[in-house]
């Protein structure tokens, strides 16, 4: 993956609105090698699926009626929270560097460093108070 892309890559025509704009988007900025434009594309229709499972809930709200006229939750909450885990699995596979061009981290990565960041700190200490 490198920072300028070199050719114009053609919007997938399945992709609503949102998923066209993240596709745009990072085709501005990035030229990604075959693999990376399919888990793209990927990212891009999940995000429209989130878009419509969202419009789905604001339209009827967080709960709706039952088999038996119970109220409960909307089950387009719970798939929304399952396409935004695989949307966050995706883009970590893709792994778009930052603006700095520096590779986000993961969400294990991001652990591993407050847990390095701990250990040092009280490393520190002690030596601090050691002497």
């Amino acid at each position: 993956m490198t920072d300028k892309r070199p050719a114009k890559r053609p919007t997938p025509k399945d992709l609503a609105p949102r998923g066209r704009a993240f596709w745009r988007r990072t085709l501005e900025v990035f030229d990604l090698s075959e693999v990376e434009l399919e888990l793209l594309r990927e990212c891009c229709r999940l995000l429209d699926e989130c878009e419509s499972l969202r419009a789905s809930v604001e339209l009827e709200g967080t709960t709706v009626k039952g088999s038996t006229g119970q109220p409960r939750v909307h089950p387009a909450l719970g798939e929304l929270r399952q396409h935004r885990l695989a949307l966050g699995r995706l883009l970590a596979q893709l792994s778009l560097p930052d603006v700095d061009d520096k590779a986000l981290a993961t969400p294990q990565q991001a652990r591993a460093r407050k847990a390095a960041r701990t250990r040092w700190a009280a490393h520190d200490a002690r030596r601090q108070v050691g002497g």
